[in-house]
């Protein structure tokens, strides 16, 4: 009898072990997938950098004679296509965007978009005839767009959004389409003409999908896990907000407080030569962005980072220092333009110090402070630039404010 317990034992103890394993690793554990590269003009890189090539603003119209621009697409992964409804290939590319179109039929997140080669004969008028005639299974309205406008700006977008060379002798004959995630940046690129190439297009949809999802849902916990807290306080003088402001920014593209009304802003003093703690800053900012976009924050709360050193921080010297960072720019932006108005903005604006010193390391003092700013502008918290304790606490912080109704 005893032998007999010893052995049903030892099959439980057996039996168990993998069960345990399955539980550990496929629940307690994080799921690793495979995800797509970005590209930049060098080719395609893992992880994003500043490098990486992202579809800029456009305004175009569309079949239903409606204007359509990229904003309209932000938060949808979407496929480009590049052809005229009078190329003699266009009956093969349309075919072949059938078989994505109709696999994410009901997926309203998932947009096909055709740019016309050929804007001078496909009038909407045009356009919408061919769409009649040629698609199916579209799905919610808007899923598939045929999208025509001028020259120029068709030509722009080929050339420099899609990075697409165009053969001179056969301009209209483009058999690229790229792979376009929720936030502009390309992800795939595949040829037209290949069946193979379609099916791995269909796939990799599904690779954005699933971070997209990733991301929604950590969105979802961090509301639930910041409900209910206390409200922040309001601090500095009583109606006190930070004041308009316009400085330079990258490109000598300006960036004012126009640029993040509504949002809510992280603020920061820095030099590029900065011998000391600025390194340390522009670390957590970089770890803080990280942080947003993965829990789909980054359309919410912009980064606001001026330059206590204008004369040696020109445009070109802070691209140089945010490509270093790995800096997203389009939430992240780096300031300068004239001294003494930066100076008077971290005073009186955000109550931080920024001057010249001759003690100081580097030649500048500034506060080693971030400012969180909410939507009505103003400051609701100061936090250790240098502590990631502190910095942890402020990203909680700022998804509060985020979140507040």
């Amino acid at each position: 009898m005893g032998a007999w317990k010893n052995r049903l034992i030892l099959l439980a103890m057996m039996l168990a072990l993998p069960l345990a394993g399955l539980v550990f690793f496929g629940i307690l554990s994080e799921h690793n997938f495979r995800t797509l590269p970005y590209y930049t003009r060098e080719g395609a890189v893992e992880g994003r950098s500043l490098e990486a090539q992202r579809v800029g603003q456009f305004n175009l119209t569309n079949q239903d004679g409606e204007a359509f621009s990229s904003q309209a697409l932000r938060g949808k992964v979407w496929m480009a296509a590049f052809f005229g409804t009078d190329a003699p290939h266009v009956a093969q590319v349309t075919r072949q965007l059938l078989w994505p179109n109709f696999r994410y039929r009901d997926e309203e997140d998932i947009v096909l978009v055709c740019f016309s080669l050929s804007p001078k004969h496909d009038t909407p008028e045009v356009l919408k005839a061919y769409v009649d005639r040629n698609t199916r299974y579209n799905g919610p309205r808007g899923k598939w767009q045929f999208l025509t406008g001028s020259e120029d700006q068709i030509d722009r977008i080929v050339s420099e959004d899609f990075m697409i060379q165009r053969d001179l002798s056969e301009p209209n004959n483009v058999a690229t389409l790229w792979l376009v995630d929720a936030e502009g940046f390309l992800r795939g690129v595949y040829h037209a003409a290949s069946e193979d190439a379609i099916r791995d297009a269909v796939e990799d949809i599904a690779l954005l999908q699933k971070e997209m999802d990733l991301a929604a849902y950590a969105h979802k916990q961090l509301a639930e896990e910041v409900a209910g807290r206390p409200d922040l306080p309001v601090l500095g003088p009583e109606g006190h907000t930070v004041p308009a402001f316009a400085f330079v920014g990258l490109d000598s593209v300006e960036v004012s407080h126009r640029t993040v009304a509504g949002r809510v802003k992280i603020v920061d003093y820095f030099f590029t030569h900065c011998p000391s703690i600025c390194p340390i800053m522009s670390s957590q900012l970089a770890r803080s962005q990280a942080w947003m976009r993965d829990r789909n924050l980054q359309d919410s709360i912009m980064i606001l980072s001026h330059s206590v050193d204008p004369e040696r921080d020109t445009p070109e010297r802070l691209l140089w220092y945010a490509q270093r960072m790995g800096a997203d720019t389009t939430q992240w932006k780096f300031m300068t333009g004239d001294k003494e108005t930066l100076y008077d903005q971290a005073r009186h604006g955000y109550y931080l110090t920024a001057l010249e010193s001759d003690t100081a390391a580097g030649g500048f003092f500034h506060s080693d402070t971030f400012v969180l700013v909410d939507r009505e502008n103003r400051i609701r918290g100061l936090y250790d630039g240098t502590s990631t304790a502190e910095v942890d606490a402020m990203l909680l912080d700022a998804a509060q404010l985020v979140f507040e109704d």
